[in-house]
């Protein structure tokens, strides 16, 4: 499949104009296909998603078991945390990235 069919197979399943062309730029400054930036956004969900849930897991244990104070301070932790991810890992083209990989990454 070469990159317009591939570009145009993204804009179908949902990215934007703007994620795509931030996909074509790393593709073309890096030199890795699209199905490698795909496969990498896609791992990067999934890792961020373990670690939220993580987090998530915490912050309950936290409102179950420990004291008023304890509990502002872990939720304050947590949206500080998300916070982070949010802002070094693109989660937005990552997901899509994700449902893309799922359903069309055997015939990339």
């Amino acid at each position: 499949m070469n990159k317009l069919q591939t570009e145009q197979l993204l804009r179908n399943e949902g990215f934007t104009g703007k994620e795509i062309l931030m996909l074509r730029r790393h593709a073309e400054k890096e030199g890795n296909p699209y199905c490698w930036l795909l496969s990498q956004l896609k791992i990067r969900f999934i890792i961020s998603m373990v670690i939220i849930l993580m987090s998530v897991a915490g912050l309950i244990y936290s409102f179950c078991y420990n004291n008023q104070q304890n509990t502002i301070l872990s939720s304050i932790a947590f949206l500080f945390f998300f916070g982070i991810l949010y802002v070094f890992i693109p989660l937005k083209p990552a997901c899509k990235a994700y449902r893309f990989m799922k359903k069309h990454g055997r015939s990339l």
